[in-house]
Parts: C-alpha cells; sequence; structure tokens
C-alpha cells in the first residue's frame, strides 16, 4: 500500500534562499537570479548568459564576480552545503549522525536541483579550498557522531568508516530516487515508521520516534 506519512520529516520545506544577504549589490542580485534558475530548471538551466538576463545586466557584468560557470557553480554549491547543514542542526532527535543522513534526505527532497548540484562534479570544483574544507569538516563530524552512536554497538567490530560509507550510500541513493520521484513516499509494514526512519533503524539502531518525527 502506498501510504504517506503525515510525520514524515521530509514532507515540509522553508522557503528557498539563496544563502546570501538580499543586499542591493550586483553580487547578490545575481547570486539570488542563478537560485531561481537552479530551482525552476536544475543545474543546466544555471548560465552566465542566463543568470545575467534573469538580473536585467549585460552578459559582460557578472565577469567582475564570477570570471566563469564553474566558479559560479561551486560558490553556489558551497552555498547550499550550508544550508544543508543548517538542516543537520534542526533535525530532530538527539542522534547526531542520524541528522546528517536524515537531513540529507529532506534536503533533496525539498529542493532537488540544488541536490543535484552538490554532486556534478562536471560543474562544481570539488577542489576548492572552501567547499572541500567544509566538506571535509562536516565528514570528520559524521565519523565521530557515529562512532560515539549506538550505531557503533549495534555493529560490533567493523571498521567505523566503513560504515559511515555504507550508511551515507544508502542515505544518499534514498535521496536521489525519492527527489527524482522514482521512489513515493511509504511506510513500513512491520513498524509503521516512516520508510526513512525504518531504514536508519536498520543501519543506526533504533531510536526513540516520538523525540525524532512527532
Amino acid at each position: 500500500m502506498n501510504t504517506v506519512d503525515p510525520a514524515d520529516p521530509t514532507a515540509s520545506a522553508p522557503p528557498a534562499l539563496s544563502g546570501r544577504g538580499r543586499g542591493d549589490s550586483l553580487k547578490s542580485v545575481l547570486l539570488d537570479k542563478a537560485f531561481d534558475l537552479l530551482d525552476q530548471n536544475g543545474p543546466d538551466g544555471v548560465t552566465i548568459r542566463a543568470v545575467a538576463r534573469a538580473a536585467g545586466v549585460s552578459h559582460a557584468a557578472p565577469a567582475n564576480h564570477f570570471p566563469d560557470r564553474r566558479q559560479l557553480l561551486t560558490e553556489m554549491a558551497t552555498a547550499i552545503f550550508r544550508q544543508y547543514l543548517e538542516r543537520v542542526d534542526d533535525y530532530p532527535g538527539p542522534c547526531r549522525a542520524r541528522a546528517y543522513l536524515g537531513a540529507l534526505v529532506a534536503y533533496a527532497i525539498a529542493f532537488p536541483g540544488r541536490y543535484e548540484l552538490l554532486w556534478r562534479t562536471d560543474l562544481v570544483a570539488w577542489d576548492s579550498p572552501v567547499f572541500r574544507a567544509d566538506l571535509n569538516r562536516t565528514y570528520a563530524d559524521y565519523v565521530e557522531a557515529l562512532r560515539t552512536s549506538p550505531a557503533s554497538s549495534a555493529h560490533p567490530g567493523r571498521d567505523i568508516e566503513t560504515l559511515a560509507t555504507a550508511a551515507w550510500s544508502m542515505a544518499h541513493g534514498y535521496a536521489e530516487l525519492r527527489s527524482t520521484g522514482i521512489f513515493e513516499p511509504r511506510t513500513d509494514a512491520a513498524t509503521g515508521q516512516t520508510r526513512l526512519d525504518a531504514m536508519l533503524d536498520l543501519m543506526l539502531g533504533p531510536q526513540a520516534r516520538s523525540s525524532e518525527t512527532g
């Protein structure tokens, strides 16, 4: 049976923001317009020319802030990743490792175009020092959160980084399938949990439902 769980933490999303202050500077305007295009048309719809057109400026105007499309998209990806981290901080429940995974799925469903851009290495410079530093810091915190979570005792004797990779891969795959509409929101027949909560329980061990999804 295809049942939508109203308690699914991915069911609602805040308004889309660019991750930058909405000031009057040209750079802020360009970023806002770029995020609008991303949300409407996906990563392939964001070009320097399209952003300039949307902002009502000449095609050469963005060059002072973004010399090329890759730099623009990399700055957007950095802002997107930080938006995701805000969701991690706000995710219900005491387990931070679980929050990293649950927030990943929630963000993908709320903003599929933004989520897609994060993983487009053909468009985003993953070797950008700022972006790479955010990724490395987050990964270290995620692994440490797993190490001190019930997951480590649920999988005794396992390499914690193998568990981290397995859990992240599961969440990322599910996020992709949900954000593209291939998978629909369903409940677990045995527990009545959302599919996501049931999957996280399998990977990380059970957690009290009352504090996590309401």
